[in-house]
């Protein structure tokens, strides 16, 4: 097995103690929500009183808040779009004991039964990013951990939403989605495309973490393409979502 010369635990040790903090006033939660929306973060934070980690390494660029729901202790964190960026802060979390992670956030739909607003649970991936490559044989199936995708997906039935599990297609190049590519995606039932999932999935198999995405559908591509970015009926659809996972927050399953 080879061995990292440099790795998240030695970068965070490191700045720890050139802050002269401990690792554990960086203020991270055993359980993490990151999302690569600010909103949405800023959303979780103030609906449940959760405070700005003024330690943690990238708050004034990518600022996490921590706080409790009913009792459990649980850090809202800002992401950078993409699976290299999203892989990197997910590595330093888990060297601060971060042992939960849930991703919220958006995806392009390839199937009609998914049109906006429609939830996704990803269940396994395609993978077209070349962060998994670093951690994962090709031939290795990407999956979440299966727990949080029961927990996930009975939060959503209990408040009646349109709940989706199965493939995703996660990409690097979001303007590169050939037409050719979603049909044939399309043809073999992959939910829809985004692009941080897959890499997400290698990671928390490799360091045993608890890791599942549940994302929203933005935007329709089995058509001509229909965004919905910033409409009401998707804001109103992600603000269900962050109750959805702040229920499992708040019963505690998810540290189980």
């Amino acid at each position: 097995m080879s061995q990292e010369r440099f790795n998240a635990q030695m970068f965070v040790s490191w700045y720890a103690e050139k802050q002269g903090v401990a690792i554990e006033e960086l203020g991270v939660a055993p359980v993490v929500v990151l999302s690569w929306s600010r909103e949405i973060i800023r959303s979780l934070a103030d609906n449940t009183g959760a405070v700005l980690s003024n330690k943690w390494m990238y708050k004034d660029q990518y600022p996490m808040y921590t706080g409790e729901v009913d009792g459990n202790r649980v850090s809202f964190l800002f992401s950078p779009v993409g699976a290299p960026g999203t892989v990197m802060f997910m590595e330093e979390l888990i060297a601060c004991e971060a042992r939960v992670i849930i991703g919220l956030g958006a995806a392009g739909s390839l199937q009609p039964e998914a049109p906006v607003g429609t939830f996704i649970i990803p269940t396994d991936c395609i993978s077209e990013e070349g962060t998994s490559d670093h951690y994962i044989d090709r031939n290795t199936d990407l999956y979440p951990s299966r727990r949080l995708v029961e927990i996930i997906r009975k939060s959503c039935e209990r408040d009646g939403h349109n709940v989706l599990s199965g493939s995703l297609w996660t990409t690097d190049a979001p303007y590169r989605e050939f037409v050719n590519k979603i049909e044939e995606y399309r043809k073999r039932g992959i939910l829809g495309v985004d692009m941080e999932t897959s890499a997400m999935y290698a990671l928390g198999s490799v360091r045993g973490v608890d890791v599942c995405n549940l994302l929203v559908v933005s935007d329709e591509l089995w058509h001509e393409w229909r965004p919905e970015f910033g409409s009401p009926e998707l804001q109103e659809k992600i603000r269900c979502a962050e109750r959805v996972i702040l229920r499992c927050v708040a019963d505690g399953v998810v540290c189980e």
